[in-house]
C-alpha cells in the first residue's frame, strides 16, 4: 500500500506541545467526544438535546486545546486512535471508532484551529453516515472528498485490490509494525503567478483580462430571465399540449418569483404571454390555461403576499417594476388590492396598492357598486374613494347610503367621496352627519357643506352653533362649523357672528375666548364690509387668542 498525503497540513514540521499528562488529558476527552457524539448521533438518528450537549461539549474542549496546541494530529489504529505514541482511544467493539476510520483507510486525521466551527458538525454526521453504509456503497473516504474542508487534513491509503477484504478486528490489540522515519517536506509558505510563468499554457495579461470580463458576466447573468426565455422558446414552436405544459409552468414560477420579490421578472414573463396570446399563436385550450394563470393575480393570498413584500423592501423595492406588475392584475383584483391598500401601514406601498386598483376600476367603474356595499369595511371604504375620485355619478346613492355605516372609516369615507362627486342628492345627504358620533366625520361633513357652497345647510349649521354640545367640543371642529356657517350664509351669518365676537350678556359677561376665536374666523370667510366692520371693533380685544384670529381673518377678506 502506498501512502498518500491528500491534504497537507500547514503545520506538518511543528511540534506537538509539551506532552504533558494534563495536554494528553485534554486530548483523550476530546478524540472519546468523537466516539461519544458518533454514538449518540446513530443512537437518536441525528436529531436530540443529548447529541447537541455532546457536540457543544466537544466544541468547547477543542476550542481550549487551541491554547495548548497549534494542532492535534492523532494516528489511526485497527482499535486504537494515537496521540504522540500512546493510545487516545481504545476501541472494545468491532463497530468502533478507530475501525470505522482504519477500515475506510483512513490513517492520519489532522485538526486545526477553527475546526469546532462548521467542520466539526459536518464530521460527525459524516462518521454516522459512513456506518450506515452497505458494503456495495461509497465509503468514508469518498464521503470525505466530496467536502471542502478548511481545518481538517487526513492521510488515507490505496484502496485494497478487489478481492481482498479488509481486516478483521482481533479480540487482542494488534501490534504496531515498525515505520520507517519520514521526513515530511517543508510546506511552501505562498503560491504566486510567478510559479506558472513557465507553464505551457499561462496566460498573457490581456487573456486574462478577457477571461475575468467573462467571468464576472458569466456570474452577474440573470438565470432568471434564462430559463423564462427558454419556456418561451417552447411555446413557439411546440404543441397545443407542449404549450399547455409551458404555461403550467409559468403559473407555478409565479409564486416563487413573487416570494422572493422579483416583481420585474414576473412582469417580463406576463408580458411576454400576453404579446404571444396576442399575436395568435394559443389554441382557445391554450388561452383557457393561461386566463388560469392571471386569476391566480386576483386570489386574496396573491395580492396579500404581494402587499408584505412590497412592505418589506421599503425603499429598496423598483417602483417601476410593482408598476409594470400591477399593469396585469385582472379586473377581478380590484377588491383584493383595496383591502391591501387600506391596511398597509407604509406610505409607499398603500399608494401603489391603490394606484392599482383605480387602474382598474377605471376600465370597469360599474364594479366599485357592488364592492362600496361589501360587508368588508376596509374594501367599501376604498371603493367609496374611488367613486368619488372617478366621478362615478351612478355611485351617488350608493355613498349617501354608506353615511349610515356601522364603521366611522367608512362613513368618512363617504363623506369625503360626496365632496368630490358634488352630487346635489348627495350634498343633502351630508347634512345627516353634521351631529355623527364621531368627531372627524362631522368635520369632514362641515368642511364638505362649506366647499361645495349647499346653502339648505345653513339652518342644520345654525342650530349646531346654538348647541352646548359644540361648546364642549374640541378646537378644531369648532373652527370647521363656524367657518362652514361664514362660508354658506355670507352676509346673512354676520349677525350670529358679530353676536358671538363682540356681543355681552346682559350681566356684561362675554363667550369664552376660543369661542370667539372660531367667530373671527367665520366671519373671515365673509367677503361683506358687514363683516369687516365686526372684525375691526375686535381688532384691539385684549385676549391675545382673539386678536390673532381677528387679524387672520381680516387678511383673508383683503386677499384678492
Amino acid at each position: 500500500m502506498t501512502d498518500t498525503l491528500l491534504h497537507p497540513s500547514p503545520y506538518a514540521a511543528a511540534p506537538h506541545g509539551d506532552g504533558d499528562a494534563a495536554v494528553r488529558a485534554d486530548v483523550q476527552e476530546v478524540v472519546r467526544g468523537f466516539a461519544k457524539a458518533l454514538r449518540t448521533h446513530l443512537l437518536y438518528e441525528g436529531q436530540s438535546p443529548s447529541l447537541d450537549r455532546f457536540v457543544e461539549s466537544l466544541r468547547e474542549r477543542m476550542g481550549a486545546l487551541w491554547s495548548r496546541l497549534p494542532f492535534l494530529r492523532v494516528q489511526i489504529e485497527e482499535r486504537e486512535i494515537v496521540w504522540e505514541g500512546a493510545a487516545a482511544y481504545v476501541g472494545e467493539e468491532r463497530d468502533n471508532l478507530a475501525f470505522l476510520l482504519y477500515r475506510d483507510g483512513i490513517r492520519e486525521l489532522s485538526f486545526q484551529p477553527g475546526f469546532e466551527g462548521d467542520d466539526l458538525d459536518r464530521f460527525v454526521s459524516l462518521l454516522a453516515r459512513a456506518h450506515r453504509l452497505r458494503a456495495d456503497e461509497e465509503d468514508l473516504l469518498t464521503l470525505l472528498w466530496d467536502h471542502d474542508w478548511e481545518c481538517l487534513r487526513y492521510r488515507y491509503v490505496e484502496p485494497l485490490g478487489e478481492g481482498v477484504k479488509p481486516p478483521e478486528a482481533s479480540g487482542q490489540t494488534a501490534s504496531k509494525a515498525p515505520r520507517p522515519p519520514r521526513e515530511d517536506p517543508e510546506p511552501a509558505r505562498s503560491v504566486s503567478t510567478e510559479d506558472f510563468q513557465e507553464a505551457l499554457y499561462f496566460l498573457d495579461e490581456g487573456e486574462m483580462r478577457r477571461l475575468e470580463a467573462e467571468l464576472h458576466r458569466e456570474m452577474g447573468r440573470d438565470l432568471w430571465t434564462d430559463v423564462l426565455n427558454a419556456l418561451f422558446d417552447r411555446l413557439d414552436d411546440g404543441t397545443p399540449e407542449r404549450q399547455k405544459q409551458v404555461i403550467g409552468i409559468c403559473g407555478d414560477i409565479l409564486p416563487t418569483l413573487l416570494g422572493a420579490a422579483r416583481l420585474g421578472t414576473a412582469a417580463y414573463m406576463l408580458a411576454e404571454l400576453v404579446k404571444t396570446a396576442t399575436a395568435g399563436r394559443f389554441g382557445p385550450a391554450v388561452l383557457r390555461s393561461m386566463r388560469g394563470l392571471f386569476s391566480q393575480l386576483a386570489q386574496a393570498e396573491t395580492v396579500v403576499e404581494l402587499a408584505r413584500i412590497v412592505e418589506q423592501e421599503g425603499e429598496a423595492l423598483d417602483r417601476e417594476q410593482l408598476s409594470a406588475l400591477l399593469a396585469f392584475f385582472p379586473p377581478d383584483a380590484l377588491g383584493p388590492l383595496l383591502k391591501a391598500g387600506e391596511c398597509s401601514a407604509a406610505p409607499g406601498s398603500r399608494a401603489a396598492l391603490l394606484a392599482a386598483a383605480e387602474r382598474l376600476a377605471s376600465i370597469t367603474p360599474a364594479a366599485l357598486r357592488p364592492l362600496a356595499a361589501a360587508a368588508d369595511p376596509d374594501v367599501a371604504a376604498g371603493a367609496a374613494r374611488l367613486i368619488g375620485r372617478l366621478k362615478v355619478v351612478e355611485g351617488g346613492p350608493d355613498l349617501a347610503g354608506l353615511l349610515a355605516h356601522a364603521d366611522a372609516r367608512v362613513r368618512l369615507a363617504a363623506v369625503e367621496a360626496l365632496q368630490e362627486l358634488r352630487s346635489p342628492a348627495g350634498s343633502g345627504a351630508l347634512e345627516t352627519v353634521l351631529e355623527d358620533a364621531d368627531r372627524d366625520v362631522r368635520v369632514a361633513a362641515a368642511r364638505a357643506l362649506a366647499a361645495l357652497r349647499w346653502a339648505p345647510a345653513q339652518a342644520r349649521l345654525e342650530q349646531v352653533l346654538d348647541s352646548r354640545r359644540l361648546r364642549e367640543s374640541e378646537l378644531t371642529e369648532r373652527i370647521a362649523f363656524f367657518e362652514a356657517y361664514g362660508a354658506l350664509a355670507g352676509a346673512e351669518s354676520v349677525a350670529l357672528l358679530d353676536r358671538v365676537l363682540n356681543g355681552k350678556s346682559w350681566l356684561g359677561r362675554r363667550e369664552t375666548g376660543e369661542m370667539r376665536a372660531c367667530a373671527a374666523l367665520g366671519l373671515g370667510r365673509v367677503r361683506h364690509p358687514a363683516a369687516e366692520k365686526a372684525l375691526a371693533a375686535a381688532a384691539a380685544d385684549a385676549d391675545p387668542v382673539v386678536r390673532s384670529a381677528v387679524g387672520r381673518a381680516l387678511r383673508a377678506i383683503k386677499q384678492p
